[in-house]
């Protein structure tokens, strides 16, 4: 059955913009649907893949929630992380981190044609912590060292020096005690003399009496 003229004037102008509208997404005309995001072509798996920094890191090692038609994600934990990219359709929405200050969540990949996020296929984030270098151990002055040095060696000196003054003076006092003792005899000596020679002169004097 043939249409009527308007009919096939609505179907024809109809038929028109769908093909327009598939022609315009197929040509690159993308929309991300998201102020905080960056549109793309084509499909991506890894950040250096995307031109990202950072190591790739899957989806399933970031704490986060997908709402229940796979369509918007709610980042609940951003540590190191410092880009996100979701994909669906033939495109992907690249979020940084600085575009995010406001909130992680409602993330999603760019618009189909009829002006909704398309579904999920799939997404990751980028980045990764600076490992810092290993903290280096501090020298002990060499100042210290060496005032240690010698404040040891003079008191290990010191009992030393003691003990020699010590045992010096016990030889000397012994040296002292065994001279006087050793004389004793000479005195006695002498008094013996004395006396003999008091008798000798007693005799002399009794006989020329």
């Amino acid at each position: 059955m043939a249409l009527s003229r308007p009919l096939a004037a609505f179907a024809a102008t109809s038929f028109a913009l769908v093909a327009l509208s598939a022609t315009a997404y197929a040509g690159g005309d993308l929309e991300s649907g998201d102020a905080r995001a960056t549109v793309h072509d084509k499909n991506v798996t890894t950040c250096e893949a995307a031109g990202l920094p950072g190591k790739t890191i899957a989806s399933a090692d970031v704490k986060a929630s997908v709402d229940g038609s796979d369509t918007y994600i709610d980042v609940l934990d951003h540590t190191g992380i410092t880009a996100v990219v979701v994909k669906g359709g033939d495109a992907y929405n690249v979020y940084l981190d600085s575009a995010l200050t406001a909130g992680w969540t409602g993330l999603h990949s760019p618009l189909n044609p009829n002006g909704k996020p398309a579904q999920i296929s799939h997404w990751f984030a980028c980045g990764g912590t600076t490992e810092q270098p290993p903290p280096t151990k501090e020298q002990p002055p060499t100042s210290t060292a060496t005032s240690t040095t010698t404040s040891a060696t003079s008191s290990a000196a010191t009992p030393a020096t003691s003990v020699t003054t010590s045992t010096a003076a016990a030889a000397g006092s012994r040296e002292l005690a065994s001279t006087g003792f050793g004389s004793a005899w000479l005195l006695g000596l002498g008094s013996a003399l004395l006396a003999a020679g008091a008798a000798v002169l007693l005799v002399l004097r009794r006989r020329r009496a």
